[in-house]
């Protein structure tokens, strides 16, 4: 029996591309199957901590935060992973049907309602909903996660900063960072961005 991911719908670019014949079948990627032990060690509460602030990076050297922001603490497993690599790190999307490139990349405002569908898609995956953490900023971007188990996260948010800032500064995007955390480690001063600056 074919196992038909959640996620799918995410990498319908590339499949409408291959059916035009413009990437090999042998080229294509398949999705991992969620499986449940990958995530078991997740599910426990931990003794870590983690603090940070989420925030993108604007031309002019500016931060946008945005107060009530969800972080989102992805534990990384096979199957997160290519979720994170098609809709986190190098997004496949877009609103027109042609595949996000160098010639044809979709507004700012495509990329946000995206990342809005990729992160509600990972969210309502019920096998996976329970190894995820969620919590919201506070008005200058700062975030706490507590009692988390040891293991390799992903930590994702949507900001889509201010929109009563002026129009130069009204930005959206994807805050993210890849964390291994020791048990009981207290990480604080974290720094979750757009990866546009030399912090990433």
């Amino acid at each position: 029996m074919v196992f038909t991911l959640l996620l799918g719908g995410l990498w319908s670019d590339q499949a409408q591309a291959n059916e035009a014949g413009t990437i090999p079948p042998a080229i294509l990627p398949q999705p991992p199957v969620l499986n449940e032990k990958d995530l078991f060690p997740y599910k426990q509460k931990g003794r870590s901590t983690l603090a940070g602030q989420a925030f993108l990076g604007l031309p002019s050297g500016k931060a946008v935060t945005q107060a009530g922001a969800l972080v989102h603490l992805i534990p990384i497993t096979p199957y997160t992973r290519y979720w994170f690599d098609r809709t986190v790190k190098t997004p496949v999307c877009s609103t027109t049907g042609t595949p996000a490139g160098p010639e044809n990349i979709p507004a700012t405002s495509s990329l946000a309602d995206c990342a809005h569908e990729a992160l509600s898609r990972l969210r309502m995956e019920k096998r996976l909903s329970p190894y995820l953490r969620m919590t919201r900023t506070n008005p200058t971007g700062h975030f706490w996660f507590t009692k988390i188990p040891a293991g390799r996260y992903y930590i994702v948010s949507l900001i889509e900063g201010d929109r009563e800032r002026a129009k130069d500064e009204q930005f959206s995007g994807l805050a993210w960072l890849t964390l291994d955390l020791e048990a009981g480690e207290k990480v604080s001063n974290l720094v979750v961005t757009d990866c546009k600056t030399s912090l990433c």
